[in-house]
């Protein structure tokens, strides 16, 4: 009786385990991978480092650099999402590799993503990490600062600082100077078929969104504070859904 009891027990534990298994390879093939690349834009063309821009007040500018970093990637629709975790995708005009990566989510219909321009308080106050969040990417400030949550360099004829420089580093996560921005675009399309989203970013909007932002007057900005959370307020609105690429 013993012997036949510890069989039992044996196929029982066996048929669990397969039932495991199958649910697992279930739940695999109901996700898709998907590509999200950032198109760096300028007044609705690629970002050229060596053409000088103008701005809404006639002041010309060149960008060298332009990074920012999202995070937190959601795909929604009005009952359900699905998003990433702990997640951080730094986007870099002088890596192209970085400005696209892919994520695998869920297989469903989504109606809109939704995404974080900024890095979350938790991760601010840990101290310099690792991968997107190493400093030597050059978007860290301090552990009591935290991290640079957008940057834009570059130069400007209408800049007071030495060399002309426009020198932009947007961050700050307390109460009153906080500076991540949640960011919503309409996106309709199913992740079972689309191979690629592409997401515009366009530096245009960095001057000239809800508010208007003069170089001459803030030609260097690099500490969270007042004209940092009207950036951010621009910045916000620079992204918009380019295209979606089916197989």
């Amino acid at each position: 009786m013993k012997t036949n009891f510890k069989i039992l027990i044996s196929a029982l534990l066996f048929v669990g385990v397969i039932g495991s298994c199958q649910k697992d390879n279930s739940s695999e093939s109901d996700t898709s991978p998907v590509t999200i690349r950032f198109s760096l834009m300028a007044y609705g063309s690629p970002i050229d480092t060596a053409f000088q821009y103008t701005n809404f007040g006639g002041e010309k500018f060149n960008v060298s650099s332009f990074k920012f970093y999202i995070t937190a990637i959601e795909f929604a629709n009005s009952a359900t999402s699905v998003s990433e975790k702990n997640t951080y995708h730094l986007v870099d005009l002088a890596q192209p590799a970085s400005q696209q990566f892919n994520v695998s989510l869920k297989t469903g219909e989504y109606d809109k993503i939704n995404f974080i321009v900024g890095v979350d308080s938790t991760r601010n106050v840990s101290g310099a990490q690792t991968g997107a969040l190493d400093p030597t990417n050059g978007m860290f400030w301090t552990w009591n600062t935290g991290y640079i949550f957008a940057k834009l360099e570059g130069r400007s004829p209408s800049s007071a600082a030495p060399f002309q420089k426009l020198t932009h580093h947007i961050g700050g996560f307390r109460t009153g100077e906080n500076a991540i921005r949640k960011i919503t675009l309409a996106m309709p399309f199913e992740i079972g078929r689309a191979k690629e989203l592409v997401i515009n970013a366009d530096v245009q909007k960095w001057f000239d969104g809800p508010h208007q932002i003069s170089i001459a007057s803030n030609a260097s900005v690099m500490s969270p504070g007042g004209v940092a959370l009207k950036i951010a307020d621009n910045y916000a609105s620079m992204f918009s859904v380019n295209k979606v690429v089916n197989p």
